[in-house]
C-alpha cells in the first residue's frame, strides 16, 4: 500500500511540475506577445503591469517561476491547471488581436 501511495505521489508530482512549465512557458509568451501588441499600438489593460513591468519577458518568467514554486511547496499543484489553462486563453487572445491588427 506505501509503494502505491508514493507511485501516485510521485505522478501527481510529475504532472505538476509539467504544468508548472507550461505555466511559465505561457507567461513568457503572454509578455512577447504583449511587447508585439504595444509596438503595434496596444495599450496594457491591467494598471499594475502597465506601469510596472509592461512585457518584461524575464520578470514575468521569474514571477512565474516564484507562484510555481509556492504551490508546489504548499502542495497545491493542482491550482496549475487552472492558471495554464487563463494563461492558454490570454495568449490566444493577443494572438488573434495581433494577427487583427495586421
Amino acid at each position: 500500500m506505501t509503494r502505491l501511495r508514493l507511485a501516485v505521489a510521485e505522478a501527481n508530482l510529475r504532472k505538476d511540475i509539467l504544468l508548472g512549465i507550461t505555466f511559465v512557458g505561457l507567461n513568457i509568451l503572454d509578455a512577447r506577445l504583449t511587447g508585439t501588441a504595444l509596438v503595434l499600438g496596444a495599450s496594457e489593460l491591467n494598471p499594475i503591469v502597465a506601469t510596472a513591468f509592461a512585457s518584461s519577458m524575464l520578470l514575468k518568467g521569474l514571477i512565474a517561476i516564484v507562484i510555481v514554486i509556492v504551490l508546489l511547496f504548499f502542495r497545491r499543484g493542482n491550482l496549475l491547471k487552472w492558471l495554464s489553462l487563463g494563461m492558454l486563453l490570454i495568449v490566444l487572445w493577443n494572438g488573434l488581436a495581433i494577427w487583427s491588427w495586421r
